[in-house]
Order: C-alpha cells, then structure tokens, then sequence
C-alpha cells in the first residue's frame, strides 16, 4: 500500500506544458538530482517521447573533481559517476561530442539506424552495439553564457519522431534553468566544505554570517606542524615550496577525514584538525581516531617521495570550545576560540623543546595508556604550574 501511494506522488502531466511548467517552477517539492530527473525523464515517457536512456553533464568547481554525470536508464533508475583531474584530456571525452556541444552550443544528432550515419564519434558505435537507434546531444546554456551539455537516446525502432524532437528542444531551456539552479547550490555547498571545512561550511548556509555567530565545539583537538620549515622555505621558490606543501598534505589529510575528522584550518606549514565526540565514549574512540590518523599519516609519508624532505610534529588534546564569526567590516573568518585551542598550541611549541614528534596532554592519555609515555613536564605560557606531557607511540 505504501509503495502504491509513493507512485501515486509521482508528478503526472497530461501535457508538455504541464512538464516544462513544473520544470519552470523549480521541480517542486522534488529537491534531490535523481527524483528530478526521474521525474523529467518518466514525464516525457508518460507523454510519449521514445527515451530510454539520458545522461547529463555538469562541470563543477571541486578540487578534485572536473564535473558529474547523471545517467538515467529507463526502468533502472539514475546513477551518478564523477569525471576525475585529466579525464577532458582523454579519447573518451575529445573523441565524443561534449566538447563540441559546449564549445559551439551547437545540437547534435546521430540517428544510429540509418546506413549513412556519421561514425565521427566513439559513442555512436558503443551505443549502437547496445541496441539503441538515435541519440541527441543538446547544449544547456547558462544565464552566464556558460555551457553545459546532456544527450538522449532512444532504443526504439525508427529512434526519435519529430514530434519527439520538438518535445526535447521545448524541454530544454527549463532543463538548463533547473541545472543552472542545482549547479550554483551544488558548487557553493562545494567551495564553502573545501575553503572552510565542512562543519563550517554547514553553519555559513544555514545563516551564521554576521560577527559572533558560531557553535561551540566539544572535539578531540589536532594540531599538525611541519619540521624545519623555515629552512625549507629559504631552499625553494614560492611554487617549489607550495608544491611541497601540497604533496605533504596529501599524505597527512585522508587518514584524518577518513577517520571522522575535519580540517578547520590550514595555517601556513600546517594545519588544525578536530574529531567531534558527545560523551566519555566517544572521547575515547576519537582519541584512538586521532592517533591512528598520525600514525597512518607519518606511515604514508614515509612511504612517498616527499618524507625524504618533510617530517611533522603533532599535539593532541581535548575540550570545549567556541567556532564562530570574528572579523571587521565585511571581512569574517570562522576561528577557534578558547582554552583548549590555546592549550594545544602550546603542547605543540613544548613538543619541540622536549624533542618529541607526537605529543598529547595529561586529560587525553588516560583514553589510550598502552599507547602513551611520560615525555616529561613544562610550563606552558598562559597556564599555571607544570604541565605533564606524554607522547604517544
């Protein structure tokens, strides 16, 4: 019964207007990629359009990432892959019609069928040796002029009607609307995670941009510090130096978020990390987190190219404390502020006097005893009396 009245929510429309209408009005209350297009593609079954498979193409401002493609089958569904650095440079991209399609925002059609249809593209046979009869590809244009591209194929004999053609292109000017609006949340969501960390990225769209707005934090506390820095900065040039940091980084991040941590802060020759906890238990199984993602880290590195000229020193500790808002004017920063913060800082700058690579305060060593040594005791600036260090193996 339940699946009956989740196919009866479904979007009907008895006819194009109908469909380019609900497109026009944001797809509503449809929100997620797949329902959307799941939506748009049974529509146009519904009306009668011979589509049994459509893919689309979004280029997207990701660090890692050239862009996404969302394919929909018909009677499978929608699944989503993502084109990695370098694949533009590849056959499978240059030898198809997207770069065409987006460089001219021309249309293209291959009626697959036909015995004089063009075999100038890797597509036409693969689709062909599939079983499908005519594919389109159509430019989506921006507002901005900026160019996007998705493509229809039909496995139906005699492919698309012209009736079915003129379908398409009445869909498609509300199809690069409904993209264009996905694309700008998809790509803020993206910059906001990659330039502010993740939690930081949430709290900024959900409304904390004025002076003070913020959370407070209760997290295992990772500061991470490259050795001799200095030095390394006078041997090499900016780009030199960057690139070093870069491949650095590259070791030392992944273990971290892959162990349920978040960078907040790149500072420089290093950065700081928090892994959230709620009670004693968790506290306990972010510390373990913790120190596994330094040891997987000092392992990876050790194993690359780059350990031969790189090696860190880390500070562990734990605490409540406030991320918010601080700035001028209509300059922010998202900063950590509070006690703990300043406390690990110190351990950091006291795990250099004490010739220790991995430290971790008195309150967070009790979590992992069979992991920890005494490394010694310091007075640390801003805190009363003699702080016992452990280091951690």
């Amino acid at each position: 019964m339940d699946k009956n009245n989740k196919q009866e929510t479904r979007p009907r429309f008895p006819t194009v207007e109908a469909l380019t209408q609900w497109m026009i009005d944001g797809a509503r209350p449809s929100a997620d990629a797949r329902e959307i297009i799941t939506g748009i593609c049974d529509g146009l079954v519904g009306l009668g359009v011979q589509i049994d498979r459509f893919v689309l193409f979004i280029y997207t401002l990701h660090p890692n990432l050239l862009g996404t493609r969302f394919r929909w089958i018909k009677g499978q569904g929608v699944d989503i892959s993502h084109a990695q650095l370098g694949t533009f440079n590849q056959e499978i991209y240059t030898s198809n019609p997207l770069p065409r399609v987006v460089e001219k925002q021309v249309t293209i059609r291959r009626h697959l069928e036909r015995p004089d249809c063009p075999e100038d593209y890797i597509i036409v046979g693969e689709l062909r040796e599939q079983g499908f009869t005519d594919y389109l590809a159509q430019p989506l244009i921006f507002t901005t002029g900026e160019t996007n591209v998705c493509t229809w194929s039909s496995a139906q004999k005699g492919g698309f009607s012209e009736d079915d053609l003129e379908i398409l292109r009445r869909v498609n000017p509300p199809l690069a609307r409904l993209t264009e609006t996905y694309m700008l949340r998809l790509n803020s969501a993206v910059l906001l995670s990659t330039y502010v960390g993740r939690n930081s990225g949430t709290l900024i769209r959900d409304g904390k941009v004025h002076r003070g707005d913020g959370e407070e934090i209760t997290a295992v506390i990772l500061f991470v510090d490259l050795k001799n820095f200095t030095q390394l900065s006078n041997e090499r040039t900016g780009p030199e130096l960057v690139a070093l940091l870069n491949d650095t980084f590259d070791q030392l991040v992944p273990p971290v978020t892959a162990r349920g941590g978040e960078i907040l802060k790149f500072m420089g020759d290093g950065f700081f990390a928090i892994f959230p906890y709620e009670d004693e238990e968790g506290l306990a199984a972010m510390t373990g987190a913790a120190m596994d993602a330094v040891s997987e880290g000092m392992e990876t590195l050790a194993e690359n190219p780059t350990g031969d000229a790189v090696s860190f020193r880390t500070a562990l500790h734990c605490g409540t404390f406030h991320y918010g808002n601080i700035g001028g004017g209509d300059r922010l920063d998202f900063t950590a502020i509070g006690p703990p913060v300043n406390y690990t800082a110190r351990l950091l700058s006291a795990a250099a006097d004490l010739g220790c690579d991995n430290v971790v305060s008195d309150a967070l060593a009790r979590y992992a005893p069979e992991r920890c040594d005494v490394a010694g005791s310091s007075e640390l600036k801003g805190f009363e009396g003699e702080q016992t260090i452990w280091r951690f193996r």
